[in-house]
């Protein structure tokens, strides 16, 4: 069968994560969506379909995908940012059928006709008669994929070697070992204490580990990852080569990105190549113990949750001693330093210096993201900086 995975019109609502990749690439524990989908198609032909300004990038990044395609066949329409189940195609549909989750269009199995008419039409809602009501969870912002980390990583740790022998790591401790699953190569000093009575803890090869340090699952660490003394973490996922200090609970960190020193995140989503200062800190509920507000794409979010972090774009910077508010959302490409807190919501490339607010110089952005690329042995592609400079051109 034909996989389509693609991004529905409220793609922004993701943000600032989704402002430079596809909905679908975005982490949602030691996954992408989209790599929860090829787990469950593996023997199926999966395309991408994307907005215009990611076509290239996304082609780059999943080169043995289709893109974009012109030809579309009869198929299955995957919308990216929901955290699909196994139990919701144990029988695969024979007729079209639109498939809803709490009145939500989350996809579809088209006729090749009215795959094309989709297409055509802007995938607005296709007249299909039969509907299915599905038990996978549909993820409108960040702070929902946050909520799903105990279930998601559960789900995920079946696919690790399972178990582990505590006599390997000499004064380790570890609670449920059974449920704590380590890579090749890790490095764990004694005095670490790993409990994993309250859900699964995956750390994946080449990862350190420091002394004094407890990690508490549900939890995921990405490869090559380096985890700082007196550190305390749980409920949270991390992408690869990673630096992590301080006490962090319930955050996702796609990768490549700095928390290392002390202070508190927590209920908060970081991108890629983020460096948070030493003391930077957020806040994650309010002090009436009222529900939190985000601002996103131009519209005010009721979250209707008490815990709401920060959520913080790639390529973003931050002072010593930085205070961010619960429910702050920070562009891409920005540097804080400021006393006090700084603004709820901070545009994309913003130079946010005492309160006042300027746009970055684009040349001293690309060079600063060259050296901390670098460190990692990493750069930029002609078609990633191609985008940054597009959307630098949009604001």
């Amino acid at each position: 069968m034909n996989i389509y995975v693609y991004e529905d019109d409220k793609t922004l609502d993701l943000s600032p994560l989704s402002s430079n990749r596809a909905t679908f690439d975005i982490r949602i524990g030691s996954e992408t969506f989209l790599d929860r989908i090829k787990t469950l198609f593996p023997n199926h032909s999966i395309s991408l379909f994307v907005r215009e300004e990611l076509e290239v990038v996304t082609k780059e990044k999943h080169s043995e995908l289709k893109v974009n395609p012109k030809e579309i066949d009869e198929g299955m329409w995957l919308v990216g940012n929901v955290i699909w189940g196994k139990n919701d195609f144990m029988v695969l549909p024979d007729k079209e059928t639109l498939f809803y989750k709490n009145n939500n269009l989350i996809g579809a199995f088209l006729s090749k006709d009215s795959s094309e008419d989709w297409i055509k039409n802007k995938k607005s809602t296709p007249k299909i008669e039969k509907k299915s009501e599905l038990k996978s969870n549909y993820c409108p912002y960040l702070w929902d994929i946050l909520s799903q980390i105990p279930k998601t990583l559960l789900y995920e740790s079946e696919e690790f070697k399972k178990g582990i022998q505590p006599s390997t790591f000499e004064g380790v401790e570890f609670l449920n070992s059974d449920n704590i699953f380590i890579g090749d190569n890790v490095k764990i000093q004694p005095s670490v204490l790993m409990n994993a009575e309250n859900g699964p803890i995956i750390i994946e090869a080449d990862t350190t580990i420091y002394g004094q340090t407890y990690l508490e699952g549900p939890l995921y660490i990405g490869k090559r990852s380096l985890v700082k003394p007196l550190t305390q973490i749980k409920n949270s996922a991390f992408g690869p080569m990673c630096k992590l200090g301080g006490e962090i609970d319930t955050v996702i960190i796609q990768g490549y990105s700095n928390k290392v020193h002390e202070g508190h995140l927590g209920d908060s989503f970081v991108g890629e190549w983020v460096n948070l200062g030493s003391g930077t800190q957020n806040s994650n509920l309010k002090n009436n113990y009222s529900f939190v507000e985000v601002e996103l794409n131009n519209k005010k979010i009721e979250t209707n949750k008490t815990h709401i972090g920060t959520f913080i774009g790639d390529y973003t910077k931050t002072a010593i001693g930085t205070k961010l508010n619960s429910g702050s959302v920070i562009g891409l490409g920005s540097m804080i330093a400021t006393y006090g807190f700084p603004s709820k919501l901070i545009d994309p490339f913003t130079w946010y210096i005492n309160g006042e607010k300027r746009k970055v110089i684009l040349d001293k952005f690309f060079n600063t993201t060259y050296h901390c690329m670098n460190r990692r042995n990493k750069r930029l592609s002609e078609s990633e900086i191609d985008l940054l400079k597009k959307l630098y051109n949009k604001i």
